[in-house]
């Protein structure tokens, strides 16, 4: 078997006739670093040492899921319904009646509205049993159990939103119409807790807003439904009082042209009142039907085991991580080595300003003192 030749001595057989060194290439680079193998052990040990350090200090995370899809008004059905009808579309696009979902009730309003500030407070004040107590009928706000630094209420507040947005998330799928939304916690059963507060708080608000418009629609249409009511008065009193004072009208051709602008008048302002109270008992029922809740795909439940640490994830990542660290390090000490091979001027000329700069940095210190 042939020995070893180390890389010391290749680096010295490494010369050219003309007394040039042999260039750097990728084999040598590899010797290099193969050589300065303890460099890249003690890199893995050191990150693995610094991973399982972080998972000892930091808390641990636990990870709670639900999922919910919005229910789509009525008006918002009849909208899909005439957009799968093809060229009707445009047809209903133009007698206004609409051709898209409504932005308020898509998934993406409903991944922002996880994010929003309003609910997010409502959810720091809600109350939520204490895990930091053995006692299971403690309660506590969900900003007091939260680890704030302030004293200030309002300010408590605003650091409990910025927290609560960086341990929730929520995705939207467009094709199922599903929101998936995270809660991460310390404690497990209150990740779960949080998760399906924060589906209650969405569906009230999505009760509070539905209901809110769909009154607002019904009590305008009333308003317009009465006036269209004291028109369709007056036009047929109108036509019922030329009727009365000019019975020959027939005869007459100025009286049978004021008699069809009469009859007009009245057949339209008909045509507007029972359009009107159409759309009025519509938003009657509308006002009741659109108030439904969200259908809720998956309740949260308690986490039984932690998002983090995750020690048959995180052990082999971290030696990964160190070896991949060690290699660039030792590739980096075999290019320098090679260079103060090359330049030895340059390389002397280097280490001689370094060792200036900490002789400078370790005596003024010293003078200072003096």
């Amino acid at each position: 078997m042939a020995d070893v030749v180390p890389f010391t001595e290749m680096q010295n057989e490494g010369r050219v006739n003309d007394g040039r060194a042999e260039p750097l290439t990728l084999a040598v680079w590899m010797a290099g670093v193969m050589n300065r193998w303890r460099m890249v052990v003690a890199s893995a040990a050191a990150v693995l040492a610094l991973a399982l350090l972080a998972a000892v200090v930091l808390p641990p995370v636990s990870r709670a899921t639900v999922s919910f899809a919005p229910n789509p008004t009525s008006s918002s059905k009849l909208s899909g319904a005439m957009s799968s009808l093809g060229g009707l579309s445009g047809l209903a696009g133009g007698l206004g009646l609409g051709s898209a979902i409504e932005p308020s009730e898509s998934p993406a309003f409903y991944t922002q509205l996880v994010q929003s500030r309003e609910l997010l407070t409502r959810l720091l004040m809600s109350r939520f049993p204490d895990p930091r107590t053995s006692a299971p009928n403690d309660s506590a706000r969900l900003v007091d159990i939260m680890k704030l630094r302030s004293d200030q209420p309002a300010r408590r507040v605003e650091l409990g939103v910025k927290a609560l947005r960086k341990a929730m998330r929520a995705e939207s799928d467009v094709k199922s119409n599903v929101i998936n939304m995270t809660v991460d916690d310390r404690w497990p059963e209150l990740a779960a807790l949080e998760a399906n507060r924060t589906l209650a708080l969405v569906n009230s608000f999505n009760i509070e807003q539905r209901a809110s418009r769909a009154r607002s629609k019904r009590v305008y249409l009333q308003e317009r439904l009465s006036d269209a009511r004291g028109s369709l008065a007056a036009a047929q009193a109108r036509y019922r009082d030329f009727l009365a004072s000019n019975r020959q009208w027939r005869q007459s051709p100025t009286l049978s042209s004021d008699e069809e602008n009469l009859r007009r008048g009245v057949d339209l302002s008909t045509d507007l009142y029972l359009s009107i109270e159409k759309q009025f008992e519509t938003a009657r029922m509308d006002e009741f039907n659109d108030a439904a809740l969200i259908t809720v795909v998956d309740s949260a439940v308690t986490p039984q085991r932690p998002e983090w640490p995750r020690y048959s994830i995180l052990v082999p990542a971290a030696i990964m991580g160190g070896m991949i660290l060690g290699i660039l390090v030792a590739g980096v000490a075999t290019v320098y080595a090679d260079w103060t091979r090359r330049e030895p001027v340059a390389a002397r000329r280097l280490r001689t300003a370094l060792r200036r700069s900490r002789d400078s940095r370790d005596t003024t210190p010293i003078a200072r003192r003096a």
